[in-house]
């Protein structure tokens, strides 16, 4: 076998796409993240991301398998698409709960805070990111 070319890992089958209610659910949640700031967390940001709830965007992932289940998951047109979805649902929560706000807003371990650069784009901070409609908007 080529030494450059490694097979694709196994991974646990997903047999379904997250439903609508569960993604109902997930929107539902008025608090975006929250103390420990890391996969145990409660809130909007680790139920999208798949460490609590429903798992909405891991799940993705698995379902559709192959690269996508890898590190090599962009060269998938589908996670273009299925990322633009994530997008969707982060302007749908953040119009459902515009009292609510991105935390946390002081330096974590695991999060990026509000102010802080994020890494590979040394000069974007999620602060910059905040309003969507900048750059795009969602009919």
């Amino acid at each position: 076998m080529d030494q450059r070319r490694q097979p694709l890992r196994e991974v646990p089958h997903v047999s379904e796409l997250p439903t609508r209610a569960e993604v109902d659910a997930v929107l539902a949640d008025p608090t975006y993240d929250a103390s420990p700031w890391n996969s145990r967390s409660s809130g909007f940001r680790n139920s999208v991301e798949g460490w609590q709830g429903p798992n909405l965007h891991n799940r993705v992932h698995v379902w559709v398998g192959g690269q996508m289940t890898t590190g090599a998951s962009p060269n998938d047109p589908v996670f273009w698409l299925h990322h633009c979805f994530i997008d969707k649902l982060w302007a749908d929560w953040q119009r459902l709960h515009p009292a609510s706000a991105y935390a946390p807003v002081s330096s974590t371990r695991d999060v990026v805070a509000l102010r802080d650069t994020m890494k590979p784009w040394n000069d974007v901070t999620p602060q910059d990111m905040l309003d969507h409609t900048r750059f795009y908007t969602y009919r």
